[in-house]
């Protein structure tokens, strides 16, 4: 709402309507009249004649006329599609009972078994389609490594094992194969894995069928062995006297058939069987074994051949013979990659006829604001020279395509072989100006970070680690709440309201506790926001405020669910329900609405929809709105999926607790799809792998990474479980030597086949085109092109190979944005301007000034177009001091060091420029707050490593080899550890506070004040820090008292000490650097300002190895630190380091200091003097 209370005013975009069906041709109304006639049909079509709209015609024909039919894709999305498109037709002909007329094979035969099986006398629990990601689940829980003869147990327990498995099971029950036969198959052709397969598959092949021990369990199926029990409910319907009718309909059209499954053809078989009363369902299969597209997934293009006679249809072929998509140029491509294909069945229908078109008609594609095709190749093929080219030359076609021609976005596509090199295209297109069509494909919802920070903030709160009443929260699990998505608050912020907290409160007993303590009172939290309200942190305070808020609510249901009161009889137990006790005896959690309480408190909904909203004010492409925007809808429809997969759970298992919810999500490893309702969303480019693009058509296709080792990607598929192997012996495509009655597995076959199902992906992809299509690949040191591009090249009469077969690289383009023509008029004037220019150049250089004055100008005000502008050129916004007049400077002895090696990079990282908190900043912290348990408590040897082991789960180490090789690293820093402290007796002061005021002379400057007035005689310094250790040498004072641990370091009163400062890194200072080390000799010269003698100061280098007597290294050795000033030279080296690192601190110029630690350095593309930050020529 506005501040004035009035509601936001929300455009909704309308309803996006699906593309009419084109009116059959001569050939599509042959198989109209034979579908009406009552045969059996297999219709065969190349790409583009019409087969969808053809199944699309015989379900609307038939409904029509009073006949129940069924429409049947091989995947969600492309029966999604259908629905739609059915819905529309449907409409027109006055059919609006809203019956569900498409679906998928799995579909429809969970809609069989279940009708089945809480239909009969004796109801069954409803089965479930196991989705990938839960079936995944389901194997891990079954796998156990010691039954795998030969296979590593990391192997066993790997995704990648599970994922052969999951299809090694699958080909066995579209097969039909029995868990006896897999095992005898094992012996035979000597496969050892298949033995403890068979034994799964066991238990898979249970699943459906009824049985007294399971009677009660729900049955949870893959869609094969759905597809098959459907088959069985089938045939024993009136045998288990079911309620209703068997759910047969008249006509079947399946769509896309050679993407179908063995089971869906034996699931149609049984529908085409008559049953007692003589009612069978006629069935018209449509496809093109050339373009299947789901063979990895058990697709059988040989489907489409065994439909006439052997899969008991004995169905008439017919052929589709007139193409509607495409031109000539693009059908001399296509046929040429479907002549290299092996012929299934028959290759009669590869060529069809392309009618010449009518006075006046519009060529292909060009309707809506398309253009004709003459305005450009209609076939191209690109290499370029790296992958940021390649994603730039798709770019500049697809504007161009839009902004010269007027094709709409959403009229184009993208295809890539894989989702894996989705991401890195769509990231590139982003930024090159091409907006996206919103998709929400299957995600890893843990790994999301809207839908992670809601999971990981409801587990912490289930585990107890959001705190309660009478304690603080734990700081890992608050502030990953803060930082998370749901929040917002980055490292700097937290650094900034931690500096405020401390200001006005008492001093931290532990780390953060003031922040901590905020963070579990809404009250505290909500007064603060308030104290802040009109300053700089105001913004940040309100988020803090939010926070506060997320942990009440969740604290609030956890609290909710406690353990009952001792009050509470057996009786209410009774009535609270067997089964829903939580974890540690409290009440069950309901998984739903914690996560709602959560997400209403963060208010992260609102936020995130008026962010996706905004860019329609500045218009989709514009940056940074549009890229905003399109990560707000990508957060909300991952959350959207989060609660539908929490409502889907909740009514699979009843009566759960929320924690059995968020660990089946925490331990899927692999991405889950979701049924969860999506907006409509402005129009924009498709993203598409073959599989996903099959059934849909665009304008304008793009088709990117047709690289050697990528498409085709030759890799022999399931080499651990042997599937192609099973798959053979089974089909008789195996060759047998009868001697030793094993058969051999040929490889050469086997890659063949690999390579046609990637040709045939491949020619799925190049089919989507209507009018125009681009091909690309990259070669550089890396990639090169693939046989294939080079085919569809040579078909296109593109040249991408010079006469000795060397690659023609396209030449480097840029982006056809504002951004991207300002960037080459720039060049262009730049170039023109050097001396040695061409006239051409210079000619060239003054037509892009003029253009970039026009740009820049009044009228135009594109941001870099005027030389004022660039990067380097502005003076600086502000040459006042970081600290002025006579404001002391703050800085602690760690700050000096870093001064010292370079002021630029100390700056920016102290304002939140560093790379983050690493795995070795981790394990020096808890080193460094070991060592001080260790000497207040007195902890040495094994109780010093019992503490360690005790705080090691907090580094996150993985239970891998590699996290192995950490936890030992971190064992042996322990055993340093006690072997230093061992040898110190006495007492010793640990983590000391200190802040000592010092006014050392100033640097000499060479000039005057920044002001201009003379340069200051002192600079007025406040040193604070901790001291890691400090020694005594002397016994303390008769009837002293020492002060308490966590006080300020009172003045020495000449009391002798030793400074040490423990270091966890692998470096070693030489000699000379630790003798001088500028940490040191601060925290020297700031104790000798406080009365204290300092004897010696060292660095304890617990990551070194120790000394050949075990002993711990120490630098300098003896702790013997040069003095200051220097006895020979009276040099006051240390204060000069002091009041140098001032003035660094203090002055409006910071230096950047190259040096050994830019190899390291976080902030290189910020440093003007390494290459990767220099902004202008050097």
């Amino acid at each position: 709402m506005h501040d004035d209370g009035a509601p936001n005013r929300v455009q909704l975009l309308p309803a996006r309507t699906a593309e009419p069906p084109s009116a059959p041709d001569a050939s599509g109304r042959a198989v109209l009249d034979a579908a009406a006639a009552g045969a059996n049909l297999v219709v065969l079509g190349a790409p583009g004649t019409g087969k969808t709209s053809l199944a699309l015609h015989l379900l609307v024909d038939a409904v029509a006329s009073g006949r129940d039919a069924l429409l049947l894709a091989p995947t969600r999305a492309r029966a999604d599609m259908l629905r739609r498109r059915s819905a529309r037709l449907l409409g027109e002909a006055g059919v609006r009972d809203g019956a569900v007329r498409v679906r998928t094979p799995a579909g429809y035969a969970l809609t069989v078994l279940r009708t089945s099986l809480t239909r009969r006398p004796d109801p069954l629990p409803a089965p479930v389609l196991l989705a990938g990601a839960e079936e995944d689940a389901a194997l891990a829980a079954l796998i156990v490594p010691e039954q795998w003869p030969g296979l590593p147990a990391s192997a066993v327990a790997s995704r990648a094992f599970r994922t052969e498995l999951r299809n090694l099971l699958a080909r066995a029950g579209e097969l039909g194969l029995s868990a006896d036969d897999l095992a005898e198959l094992g012996r035979v052709l000597s496969v050892p894995v298949w033995g403890p397969a068979s034994a799964l598959l066991r238990i898979w092949d249970a699943q459906g069928r009824p049985s007294a021990e399971r009677r009660s369990q729900t049955r949870r199926m893959d869609a094969a062995r759905l597809q098959d029990r459907a088959v069985e409910a089938l045939g024993s319907w009136e045998a288990d006297r079911v309620a209703e009718r068997r759910p047969v309909p008249d006509l079947v059209v399946v769509d896309d058939y050679q993407d179908c499954t063995a089971a869906t053809a034996r699931l149609l078989a049984a529908l085409a069987m008559p049953d007692a009363d003589g009612h069978r369902a006629q069935a018209v299969v449509l496809g093109d074994p050339d373009v299947a597209v789901e063979t990895f997934r058990g697709g059988a293009p040989s489907l489409l051949v065994e439909a006439e006679d052997r899969s008991g249809l004995n169905a008439s072929r017919l052929l589709l013979r007139t193409a509607h998509r495409g031109t000539r140029a693009l059908d001399a491509v296509w046929w040429d990659q479907a002549g290299r294909l092996p012929v299934t069945g028959s290759a009669a229908h590869r060529r069809p006829v392309r009618p010449a078109p009518s006075r006046g008609a519009r060529p292909p594609g060009a309707g809506g604001g398309g253009r004709a095709p003459g305005a450009g190749e209609e076939v191209a093929v690109r290499v370029a020279s790296s992958p940021a080219q390649e994603a730039a030359h798709v770019a500049r076609m697809l504007r161009g395509e839009h902004v010269l021609h007027g094709t709409a976005w959403d009229r184009m596509a993208v295809i890539l072989r894989s989702v894996g090199r989705m991401q890195a295209a769509c990231r590139e297109l982003r930024r090159r100006g091409v907006p996206l069509a919103g998709t929400s494909p299957a995600v890893l919802l843990r790994a999301e970070p809207a839908s992670g920070a809601l999971l990981t903030t409801a587990r912490a709160a289930l585990e107890g680690r959001l705190g309660e009443a009478d304690r603080l929260p734990e700081r890992p699990s608050a502030m990953a709440l803060l930082t998370s998505p749901l929040i917002g608050l980055s490292a700097l912020d937290l650094r900034r309201l931690r500096r405020r907290l401390r200001a006005d409160r008492p001093a931290e007993r532990v780390p953060d506790e003031i922040l901590l303590s905020v963070l579990a009172s809404p009250q505290e939290a909500d007064a603060l926001t308030e104290e802040l309200d009109e300053g700089p942190l105001a913004e940040q305070a309100g988020l803090l405020a939010r926070a506060a808020r997320v942990v009440a609510a969740l604290r609030g249901v956890v609290g909710q669910a406690q353990a009952p009161a001792a009050g509470r009889d057996d009786a209410d137990d009774a009535a609270a329900g067997a089964g829903v006790r939580g974890p540690a005896g409290r009440d069950r959690v309901d998984a739903e609405q914690l996560l709602w309480e959560a997400w209403e408190a963060s208010g992260c909904a609102r936020r995130w929809r008026d962010t996706a909203l905004g860019a329609a004010a500045g218009g989709r492409g514009a940056r940074p709105a549009a890229v905003l925007a399109e990560a707000a809808e990508h957060d909300l429809d991952v959350v959207t999926a989060l609660f539908k997969r929490a409502e889907v759970w909740a009514e699979r298992h009843p009566g759960e607790d929320a924690s059995s919810f968020l660990a089946e999500l925490f331990d899927e490893a692999l991405p889950s799809d979701s049924v969860a309702p999506q907006g409509v969303r402005p129009a924009g480019v498709a993203v598409l792998t073959p599989a996903a693009a099959a059934g849909g058509e665009w304008d304008v296709v793009a088709v990117m990474g047709v690289g050697r080792d990528a498409w085709p990607d030759l890799r022999l598929r399931d080499t651990i479980t042997r599937t192609g192997l099973l798959v053979d012996a089974v089909t008789g495509r195996l060759p047998v030597d009868p001697s030793a009655r094993a058969a051999a597995a040929d490889p050469v076959a086997a890659r063949s086949q690999v390579r046609a199902d990637e040709r045939r992906m491949l020619l799925a992809a190049l089919t989507r085109a209507r009018r125009r299509l681009l091909v690309t690949a990259v070669a550089d040191s890396d990639n090169a092109p693939s046989s294939f591009l080079v085919e569809i090249a040579r078909a296109a009469h593109v040249p991408v190979e010079d006469a000795d077969g060397g690659v023609l690289l396209a030449p480097d383009t840029g982006d056809l944005t504002l951004r991207g023509l300002v960037g080459e008029l720039r060049r262009a004037a730049v170039a023109g301007m050097l001396t040695g220019a061409a006239p051409d150049e210079r000619r060239r250089a003054r037509a892009a000034a003029r253009l970039l004055a026009e740009l820049g100008g009044p009228g135009g005000g594109v941001a870099g177009a005027l030389p004022e502008d660039w990067a380097g050129a502005a003076e600086p916004t502000s040459s006042a001091p970081l600290v002025g007049g006579n404001e002391p400077v703050r800085i602690s002895p760690s700050d000096v060091e870093a001064i010292t090696a370079c002021p630029l990079r100390w700056f920016l990282t102290r304002h939140g420029g560093n790379a983050g908190f690493s795995e070795a900043q981790s394990l020096g912290t808890l080193i460094h707050a070991l060592a001080e348990q260790a000497q207040r408590e007195g902890l040495r040897g094994q109780a010093l490593r019992a503490r360690f082991e005790e705080h090691l789960p907090e580094l996150s180490y993985p239970d891998t080899w590699l996290g192995g090789l950490a936890a030992d690293h971190a064992r042996e820093l322990v055993d340093r550890l006690d072997s230093y402290l061992s040898g110190v007796p006495g007492r010793v002061d640990v983590e000391r506070r200190l802040d000592v005021r010092l006014d050392p002379p100033a640097a000499p400057s060479g000039g005057p004040g920044a002001d201009g007035a003379a340069a200051p005689e002192s600079i007025p310094v406040r040193l604070s820090g901790r001291i890691d250790r400090l020694e005594y040498l002397d016994a303390p004072p008769a009837g002293g008292q020492e002060p308490p641990d966590d006080a300020p370091l009172p003045d020495g009163c000449g009391r002798r000490v030793r400074l040490i400062d423990l270091k966890t890194g692998a470096g070693k200072p030489t000699k000379e650097e630790a003798a001088r080390n500028p940490q040191l000799a601060v925290y020297r010269l700031a104790l000798e300002s406080r009365g204290y003698v300092v004897e010696g100061g060292a660095l304890v280098l617990l990551g070194a190895a120790p000394l050949l007597d075990g002993l711990t290294v120490l630098a300098p050795k003896g702790a013997a630190l040069d003095p200051s000033p220097d006895p020979g030279t009276g040099e006051d080296w240390a204060r000069d380091l002091v009041a140098s690192a001032a003035a660094d601190a203090r002055g409006a110029r910071l230096t950047a200091r190259t040096g050994p630690h830019c190899v390291r350095c976080a902030v290189k593309d910020s440093c003007p003097a390494v290459a990767e930050g220099r902004r202008t020529a050097p």
